[in-house]
């Protein structure tokens, strides 16, 4: 499976969480981005045949429609074979033209940021869009035939309360979406919520709420796959290609790729990405960086790491090497083996960093 990650870092409001890399739209700065995105593209030996494409941000959708056109055309040569097609987009980004336009480039995947349905808690978080707005989107997308649609939920929201997250869960039950991917507010440095020493949900109390979201969506018919991914129809087949620690390309401010072994990092500025110096870091990864990211990444899955494989892929033997570890979670009921897969349990998914950090001392 191929992949390809798109940066766009423009936004028309920041939001007090985010900390991705994202600046607010000035269309000078649209247009030359998709210029220095075009010099990028040129420069790198990318495939012909994804079988993903992924935009995300920022806000993709915040461009104009002269300029998401202009994208669509920059990697029109690369999306010819594309099976999943996903842009990001803010309901108040978008319109009827704009929708249009992704559907004629072919996109089959839109990824909505809602995070809540509460108008109130919408604004304690610098969200712009309404619940009225971002349900009539999602009915228009379905309707012009795109039936492939995430949403983002969010909960430990400041002020958000539980009754909130059970209502926010019986309006998504209305909507008929595929794909939810529902995450807990982590307050990382240098966002808005940090610098105010926002007080977020004890473990306790995440766990509880955790637990009801993912009992919740069960019971509507969604199958978690990941720690905050659930599906009704099909998983996110780009999002799996990290997950399976599988190589995949990126271009854009901020970007990273994976590639026989490396990482590459693109800059972070934006005065940097303007004059072409894309590239920040190239980053060999040792056996062991690779042993320990395949294992970080397999055991957010449901599925778990298969133990063959990657004894196979490190001639290791997995369950020697690490028995420290698994044992001492498997006596606590947290990890399991089944099926040649080692797994988190139901509880684990609760413990998961705490499992990481024993890996990697391990």
């Amino acid at each position: 499976m191929s992949a390809l990650y798109v940066h766009i870092p423009f936004c028309q409001h920041i939001c007090s969480y985010c900390d991705f890399c994202k600046v607010f739209y000035n269309e000078k700065w649209a247009w030359q981005y998709l210029e220095a995105l075009s010099f990028e593209i040129n420069e790198k030996s990318l495939q012909t045949d994804y079988d993903t494409i992924y935009i995300g941000g920022g806000t993709p959708t915040a461009l104009s429609y002269e300029q998401l056109k202009s994208l669509f055309e920059l990697l029109k040569s690369y999306a010819s074979q594309v099976k999943e097609y996903t842009i990001e987009i803010n309901p108040e980004t978008m319109d009827k033209e704009k929708l249009q336009l992704c559907v004629n480039y072919g996109v089959n995947r839109l990824s909505v940021g809602i995070q809540t349905f509460h108008d109130h808690l919408l604004k304690n978080i610098g969200r712009v869009h309404t619940s009225k707005q971002a349900i009539s989107f999602i009915k228009e997308a379905q309707q012009l035939g795109i039936q492939d649609i995430n949403v983002d939920l969010m909960y430990g929201l400041p002020q958000q309360t539980f009754e909130d997250v059970k209502e926010d869960i019986a309006v998504l039950a209305q909507l008929d979406v595929g794909h939810v991917s529902y995450y807990s507010l982590i307050l990382e440095d240098h966002t808005f919520l940090k610098n105010q020493h926002y007080q977020p949900l004890d473990d306790e109390e995440d766990a509880r709420w955790y637990a009801y979201i993912r009992q919740e969506l069960k019971r509507q018919g969604y199958h978690q796959y990941e720690v905050s991914n659930y599906y009704r129809y099909k998983p996110s087949l780009h999002n799996l290609v990290y997950w399976h620690y599988h190589d995949y390309d990126g271009i854009g401010v901020s970007a990273h790729a994976l590639k026989q072994s490396h990482r590459y990092e693109n800059t972070k500025s934006l005065t940097r990405y303007f004059q072409h110096q894309y590239l920040e870091e190239d980053i060999e990864l040792s056996r062991q960086d690779q042993l320990f990211e395949k294992i970080m990444m397999g055991l957010r899955l449901n599925q778990g790491i298969n133990i063959q494989d990657i004894n196979q892929l490190y001639d290791i033997d997995f369950e020697k090497q690490y028995h420290h570890v698994i044992e001492r979670y498997q006596n606590m009921k947290l990890l399991e083996i089944d099926n040649g897969f080692l797994r988190t349990t139901e509880l684990g998914m609760n413990y998961l960093n705490t499992i990481l950090i024993d890996f990697l001392d391990d």
